[in-house]
């Protein structure tokens, strides 16, 4: 720790709050739209199957094509290769009996992490995945939690074998898909046999470090002001105008990314290939100190909030919308990341999110 832990505490347990605050004032009023929303998902989606095919097809061929694109469209095609998950989800919820398309997206997902030895999108969308599953079978808070601590345990037995089998995999560009994952499988099935090494505490030195973003806060709450000083919104006005204005019109717009904000506000000069950043309340203490912060916290919780009340309200005339979110939110969740990151990709996702509903209404004639 950067800091006293007094004083990192006396920042950081209010700020949450306060963003918690600001999260759930403006959905309280339509807190019990979702819960509807779940009981019509079912006969909504069932209608809408042919559909959910059409969302996988464009996700795969998306994948495949970013391989070959120009660099002004992976982005765009990035993201329009989220979709299968959302087809999956649209099948999941339905009635089709077709249940075996899921596991060849889910498959598909798997070994891409397997191939590049990468599993950020695999938890990301298995955690969706479970969190529809929970709500579709109406999973008891008992039988939750248990999945919370299942879903722990295997994350801490990911975390045991992550880095050697990326040295292993990443050394060896000869090895196959195949041969991957039945080292990656070894690996796990190893770590099992040995339960004893999970929780050694020399060993799990280098993943709770890893793991723990409060190191890189108290980092910021120690180099600002001391050698860098607060930058009084600059970022913050930045990310928002960065979200709002294409490249070509405002050239000089924030970029995304945690290498310019870690060697801003921490000092730390990312070696290739690290993925860090300061995160939503580190940058809020970067640019306006410890009260302003909090304050900061407060309001963009309320930000995101609005968006989640637009699409809860939107629900009622379209109970498919709540199978969006996590397309739309998937930066937002991210402990580590910027406000540049998140506004930059909130704003993409839901300009394509715009543009898919409207081609499968006027080309397909296909409702989403």
């Amino acid at each position: 720790m950067q800091v006293p832990e007094e004083e990192y505490f006396n920042y950081i347990i209010p700020g949450v709050i306060l963003y918690h605050l600001g999260l759930l004032l403006p959905v309280a009023g339509v807190k019990d739209i979702p819960k509807t929303t779940v009981n019509d998902l079912h006969s909504t989606t069932s209608l809408k199957t042919k559909a959910a095919y059409y969302l996988i097809d464009i996700g795969f061929i998306s994948s495949f094509a970013s391989a070959f694109a120009p660099a002004f469209l992976i982005f765009f095609l990035h993201l329009l290769s989220q979709l299968k998950f959302i087809g999956c989800f649209y099948l999941y919820t339905s009635n089709t009996s077709k249940k075996i398309v899921l596991y060849i997206v889910f498959g598909s997902l798997v070994l891409d992490a397997l191939a590049a030895a990468m599993f950020h999108d695999l938890l990301l969308w298995g955690l969706f995945f479970l969190f529809i599953f929970c709500i579709k079978n109406k999973v008891s808070l008992t039988k939750r939690y248990s999945a919370l601590l299942l879903v722990m345990f295997s994350l801490l037995v990911l975390q045991s074998v992550k880095y050697q089998f990326r040295n292993v995999a990443w050394s060896g560009s000869s090895l196959s898909t195949l041969d991957r994952t039945e080292l990656f499988f070894g690996m796990v099935k190893e770590s099992l046999l040995s339960p004893g090494a999970l929780f050694d505490s020399k060993a799990n030195v280098t993943t709770i470090t890893r793991l723990n973003q409060g190191w890189i806060i108290s980092r910021v709450m120690t180099f600002v002001p001391n050698v860098e000083p607060f930058a009084e919104g600059e970022t913050i006005e930045g990310a928002f105008s960065a979200a709002l204005l294409p490249r070509f019109i405002s050239e000089n717009k924030a970029m995304a990314g945690g290498r310019v904000m870690m060697e801003r506000f921490t000092g730390i000069i990312l070696q290739e290939g690290t993925s860090m950043n300061i995160s939503l309340i580190g940058e809020a203490y970067g640019n306006y100190g410890k009260e302003r912060g909090m304050l900061f916290m407060f309001f963009i919780g309320l930000v995101y909030s609005f968006m989640l009340r637009y699409i809860f309200l939107k629900c009622r005339e379209n109970p498919t919308l709540l199978l969006w979110i996590p397309f739309l939110f998937l930066q937002v969740i991210k402990a580590e990341t910027d406000l540049t990151t998140t506004l930059n990709y909130l704003t993409k996702a839901a300009i394509t999110m715009f543009i898919v509903f409207y081609g499968f209404r006027k080309v397909l004639k296909l409702e989403l």
